[in-house]
């Protein structure tokens, strides 16, 4: 009966019946494409050379391999940020190569737009590219039909960089641009400290601020402090202006008049500074792979910076406070800011052993989360965990004298927590100094400590680190 009602359809309306019968054809038509497409990609995905070679393709977090690969609007101008610390410190580490077996970490810049000037005339291209040695190991590199394709020197830089290398890449002053160019809160240091024995350190501070550029608005300031045995600090300073500083925007080095500065050479800090008769002349060299990598915040108000390239170091050389001594091997700190800093305060601490490293953190401004904090664990196998603590808890107190007489009350013991990863800190504070902050609302200190953190790993300790600490309290 059907076949009969849709002939006599047919004879009847012709043309209805021919463009009914085009339409479900374009429609199966277009579902076999997509489902041939969904075959080819799905075998595509399966295919290593085709994906990046290897076992696992690490992708921006929130898009997929199969995105990128079939060119999608939504994978243009995709990155990961921080490619080279991930492959050198944590992908490619030892303790990825140990308790992993990964063999090698190919990184790869896919289809990037491209301007090409030739004879005059700009022409649009696409480009990508991979380290040779490390796409082979991966079994991603492609066929060669003539020539030869092997590591470049910038591929060596990008893998293993010498110690020089390394510094220049991730330690360098900033020119500051946008509403930050014409900020006179606008500063920039390399700071130092170095444990001269248990009850005497240094602090260096080799510091750039003002409007940078706009003459008579910048200049250098050095700040030296000294921690004497009987526990009382001596600070220094000397200003210096824009003439008589120069920095690098492709290196930590940077000149304060003929006398003081930082210069990076055979893999160390070569530190130089004098104010009011103190005097360092030091060399410190960084512990291999304890380091974090520069990292910005931003906001509406608050643009802030931080690199520390030596987490652990050893510093030798002379120190005149202003007796003259020699110093070998002390146990060295070296971190590098930058930023705006009006109505700016932080939570910070670097501590270290003989194998570990543990650094925390968090940047309050105006336009930051409170809950921003974070502790990274690092040793000479690379990266050992990177956390998201809950707030830093006061869990006891003392009361200590301010450099002005008067009596406040500061932490004697600090702890946080990761529960969810399994790291809980615990910081025995031994000496504590406290200085007025601002002059405009409210009273605060800024709080530099000295002590230990003990630091456990899903219930077990890790070690108990000494170092140093900061805060700020209410008045």
């Amino acid at each position: 009966m059907i076949l009969r009602l849709a002939l006599a359809e047919l004879r009847h309306r012709p043309g209805r019946a021919a463009f009914l019968f085009g339409g479900y054809a374009l429609g199966v038509a277009v579902m076999v494409v997509l489902l041939a497409v969904g075959e080819a990609m799905l075998e595509q995905a399966k295919n290593r050379t085709l994906v990046g070679g290897g076992d696992l393709v690490v992708v921006p977090q929130g898009v997929s391999a199969e995105m990128i690969k079939a060119g999608g609007t939504n994978s243009l101008y995709l990155g990961i940020d921080h490619a080279r610390f991930l492959q050198r410190q944590v992908l490619e580490s030892p303790r990825a190569r140990d308790s992993l077996g990964v063999r090698a970490v190919s990184p790869v810049i896919d289809a990037r737009e491209l301007e090409l000037s030739v004879g005059g005339r700009t022409w649009k291209t696409v480009a990508s590219g991979e380290i040779p040695s490390r796409a082979r190991t991966a079994g991603a590199a492609p066929a060669l039909l003539a020539g030869a394709w092997t590591d470049s020197d910038g591929d060596r830089r990008w893998t293993a960089p010498a110690a020089d290398e390394l510094f220049r890449e991730i330690d360098h002053f900033h020119r500051p641009t946008g509403p930050a160019a014409i900020d006179s809160t606008w500063a920039e240091w390399h700071y130092f400290n170095v444990v001269l024995d248990e009850h005497r350190w240094v602090y260096v501070t080799l510091l750039v601020a003002g409007r940078v550029g706009v003459p008579g608005k910048w200049g250098g300031r050095i700040l030296l402090t000294v921690r004497d045995p009987d526990g009382r600090h001596r600070a220094y300073h000397r200003n210096l202006s824009a003439a008589e500083v120069s920095f690098d925007t492709a290196s930590a080095d940077v000149r304060f008049g003929e006398r003081a500065g930082v210069r990076v050479e055979g893999g160390m800090y070569r530190v130089k500074a004098d104010a009011g008769g103190v005097r360092v002349d030091l060399a410190v060299r960084p512990s291999p792979r304890r380091y974090f990598p520069p990292t910005d915040l931003g906001g509406e108000t608050l643009v802030s910076g931080y690199v520390a390239p030596a987490l652990h170091a050893a510093a030798a050389g002379t120190v005149c406070l202003p007796r003259c001594e020699d110093v070998h091997g002390a146990q060295a700190y070296h971190d590098h800011n930058w930023g705006v800093w009006r109505g700016v305060s932080w939570e910070w601490g670097s501590a270290s052993g003989d194998s570990l490293s543990l650094l925390y953190g968090v940047v309050r401004g105006d336009s930051t989360a409170t809950d921003g904090m974070f502790a990274y664990l690092v040793d000479a196998r690379g990266v050992r965990g990177v956390f998201r603590p809950g707030a830093l808890r006061c869990t006891a107190m003392q009361r200590i004298t301010t450099e002005d007489g008067r009596t406040i009350e500061v932490p004697r013991q600090m702890q946080f927590e990761d529960a969810a990863r399994g790291l809980r800190v615990t910081v025995d504070v031994a000496a504590a100094r406290a200085s007025a902050s601002g002059n405009r609302g409210p009273r605060r200190w800024f709080v530099q400590m000295r002590g230990a953190a003990t630091v456990e790993e899903r219930g077990a300790v890790s070690g108990r680190l000494t170092g140093f600490f900061e805060t700020y309290v209410g008045g």
